[in-house]
């Protein structure tokens, strides 16, 4: 059995809160606190974000996960016994004191598997060639009803899409003026990719500015100043990043990587279902 005893400061609290905000936005989130980083993991795994702590900021020996809607206070206890965890939240307000009690049994993928699989992911972003910045500015011209957000280059030209299926209307955001965005390595063309237009927006309320490395399965997304900000995003050409986590607990397994092509494997039981959505569109 071990035990930590965690007082957080405003940065951290401040991480804890931009979970929880966006967790009553729709997008329900996990919080996974190992060593010196926390992951924010919105429900369906199409997201992971990782926030790096400094020097002087708690860090975390036992690894915490926990339900972000469920963050209380920046006082927490943190215990882990043989049948899983327990994080108790404390709060003294005058002569009373409040305790919420939250146990993490069975808490799959938990924080080593999320820190091992991000890691696996970034190292893989970092060998792509291209490269290209984006800025809050793009978010108010968006259409937030509209579930995904494309984003192609067109002639060497940043675009982004977005497209209602039920009425043919398309809206399209691109660059015309110097600084709207700074695009800084891109092929002439890139087939478009799709993310989802909450996922897309919720990032700029953590930066204003942000650099992006598009892979062939994922996004790796970038604070351009600091080390201490970046996330992975599944493109919605592919399962979400569950099943990079599943395909990767099955390496070596033939008859599951042909699960995993014909999109026929079976989620595990203590798992959110993945729907899988549309698909990167082709001209």
């Amino acid at each position: 059995m071990s035990k930590q005893n965690v007082s957080v400061n405003k940065r951290i609290e401040g991480i804890f809160a931009q979970a929880v905000a966006m967790d009553n936005r729709g997008i329900k989130n996990m919080i996974h606190c190992i060593d010196d980083n926390i992951y924010v993991v919105n429900f369906d795994y199409s997201m992971i974000l990782r926030f790096s702590l400094r020097r002087s900021e708690a860090r975390f020996e036992v690894p915490i996960s926990f339900n972000a809607n469920e963050y209380d206070s920046p006082n927490f206890t943190f215990e882990v016994t043989g049948n899983g965890g327990k994080i108790v939240f404390h709060t003294v307000e005058k002569e009373f004191t409040r305790r919420k009690i939250c146990y993490t049994k069975g808490v799959s993928p938990n924080a080593e598997d999320i820190d091992r699989l991000y890691r696996e992911l970034k190292k893989k972003a970092e060998q792509s060639e291209y490269l290209f910045y984006l800025s809050a500015d793009c978010v108010p011209l968006l259409e937030e009803d509209l579930s995904h957000v494309e984003i192609s280059v067109e002639n060497s030209s940043l675009i982004l899409r977005q497209r209602n299926i039920y009425t043919g209307t398309i809206v399209e955001v691109e660059s015309n003026e110097k600084g709207f965005f700074s695009v800084n390595k891109l092929p002439k063309e890139m087939l478009p990719i799709a993310l989802k237009t909450k996922d897309f927006t919720s990032l700029f309320n953590i930066q204003k500015s942000l650099a992006f490395i598009p892979t062939e399965d994922f996004l790796l997304v970038k604070d351009p100043q600091k080390d201490d900000f970046d996330g992975v995003l599944a493109l919605c050409k592919y399962d979400m990043i569950i099943d990079l986590y599943n395909k990767d607990e099955k390496e070596g397994d033939e008859d599951g990587r042909k699960e995993q092509e014909t999109g026929t494997s079976q989620q595990e039981a203590d798992r959110p279902p993945v729907k899988r959505t549309i698909t990167r569109r082709r001209k």
